[in-house]
């Protein structure tokens, strides 16, 4: 069982405030490679490198490696991002019926099966579109990669604790920068880029800032280095053999230079062997990364000299643009969209909630403004309420006083009213007053009903009576007499009248 080694101390760069971390990784070879960085509001940092060697370990014992070399950095949830290598997915350079880009994606998933002997299920596609070649016609670059690779590296980062929040190409990335550093980005033109890593190479072809042929050469460093004499010709006529492929696709323009870019140890001699070869002029790619100001020196140094490439890794964090290739499968996109669905919820939920607290503060503030005002008003006018509270103190007296002395000989006039009023033949035997309503009753008997209801008519003509009527009219015999016992009530009118003044 092999042990993790670590090829090189932890860098001491100084550490910097804000920023979000940022970690990519790499493990589908012998070794794991792993870039940290800084992303800020305007800019991005590379803070450090490492590398381990996994050759022969476990997926546990991998999983254990990353979760103990991101505590050593103390990071606070990074962003995690994974980086696929060209020998692991299967590239196509193909033409497709269709200007449009979701005809294009239609077309592309069903025709995906053709070009790997796996199913639909098992694989996973993205393309990147290079132009339009024929009419009606867009020539892309086809990448599958297959799921399985994808899902066993998700699972050892879960195991570590770890969420993966995108996933890489690595040619993307690397002639992203490339780009960017040695200023390649010329219209119409069409540059190579040779990436050597410590196991394989990667033979790319860029133009308009995008990579629009890859070829995986299972040649590097470490062959490079062991047997220089047979790996180094191997390697030479495995580049004629990547320009033949891309002049036999016919993608575009043929390439004006080659730029030898990844590890630096023994590609010196390399970059000599394939001027004196080729019919394109090479250059090496490493003293421009010193025009990086945000590497230190210590990094710009790892980046040239190293048999081990990090230039995958490195510019995952550093591209300049985003990324066209994505191989997240649909399981982690379902999931990173409900997360986000959910964290916007949970925002929306915050703000309503900011909302309704700010409201009710304000509607308590005003409320307590208000009544601080109205005591205020209270306190500076109370001589003022106090004297006119006993000023209404003295009204009320006055009017009740006054009601009183007009009242005065009321009764008097009253009973005179019904000795005037009374009729013949009728007696009274009760004279009944209430205060409530100032209700008046009168009781008695006649000799007819007549006569009770002529002497009715007559109570509700007077200025002293009012709703005159009869409560109760009862005959009764007395020897051969028949006599009429009745009730009358009313309201006395100038009591009424007074007591609404």
């Amino acid at each position: 069982m092999g042990k993790a080694k670590l090829n090189f101390k932890k860098l001491n760069v100084f550490s910097h405030l804000g920023g979000r971390d940022v970690v990519s990784l790499n493990f589908s070879g012998d070794n794991l490679k792993i870039a940290y960085g800084k992303f800020y509001h305007t800019r991005k940092e590379l803070m450090d490198l490492a590398s381990y060697k996994i050759q022969g370990l476990s997926a546990e014992e991998v999983s254990h490696l990353v979760k103990t070399s991101l505590e050593n950095l103390k990071l606070n949830t990074p962003k995690i991002i994974l980086v696929i290598p060209s020998h692991l997915a299967i590239v196509k350079n193909i033409e497709i019926p269709s200007l449009d880009p979701k005809e294009i994606r239609e077309i592309v998933d069903l025709q995906a099966g053709r070009h790997t002997p796996y199913s639909r299920d098992e694989i996973i596609i993205d393309y990147v579109p290079i132009g339009t070649y024929r009419e009606n016609y867009t020539k892309i670059l086809l990448i599958i990669v297959t799921l399985n690779i994808i899902r066993r590296q998700i699972e050892i980062l879960e195991k570590a604790g770890l969420t993966t929040e995108d996933i890489v190409f690595a040619p993307e990335s690397i002639s992203d920068v490339c780009l960017n550093v040695l200023k390649l980005k010329q219209e119409g033109a069409v540059q190579t880029i040779i990436h050597i890593d410590l196991n394989f190479s990667d033979f790319l072809n860029v133009a308009n800032g995008n990579v629009i042929f890859i070829r995986s050469i299972p040649i590097g460093t470490q062959h490079l280095t062991s047997e220089k004499e047979r790996y180094q010709a191997r390697f030479v006529e495995e580049v004629k053999k990547s320009m033949e492929a891309y002049q036999n696709e016919d993608v575009d323009k043929i390439s004006t230079e080659i730029i030898l870019s990844g590890a630096g140890e023994g590609t010196l001699e390399l970059q000599n062997l394939l001027n004196n070869t080729l019919h394109t002029p090479v250059r090496r790619s490493f003293p421009y990364f010193k025009k990086l100001s945000s590497l230190s020196e210590i990094l710009k140094n790892i980046l040239e000299s190293n048999a081990e490439s990090f230039l995958d890794v490195a510019s995952a964090l550093m591209a300049a643009t985003p990324f066209k290739v994505n191989l997240i499968p649909d399981e982690i996109k379902l999931r990173m969209s409900f997360e986000e669905k959910s964290r916007e919820l949970v925002k929306f939920g915050v703000c309503v909630m900011t909302i309704g607290i700010l409201t009710c503060a304000l509607f308590i503030n005003n409320t307590y403004s208000k009544n601080m005002h109205l005591k205020r008003l209270k306190e500076k006018y109370q001589p003022v309420i106090s004297a006119a509270e006993h000023l209404e103190e003295g009204y009320a007296h006055l009017q009740l006083v006054k009601r009183e002395l007009k009242n005065r000989g009321i009764a008097l006039d009253v009973l005179a009213e019904i000795h005037s009023l009374i009729p013949q033949n009728v007696q009274l035997t009760s004279i009944k007053y209430s205060r409530q309503g100032e209700k008046f009753s009168m009781t008695g008997d006649s000799r007819s009903m007549s006569i009770v209801f002529g002497f009715i008519d007559s109570l509700e003509a007077s200025p002293y009576f009012k709703n005159a009527e009869p409560k109760r009219t009862t005959k009764r015999k007395t020897g051969n007499d028949e006599v009429v016992d009745f009730e009358i009530t009313c309201i006395l009118e100038p009591l009424l009248n007074n007591k609404k003044e």
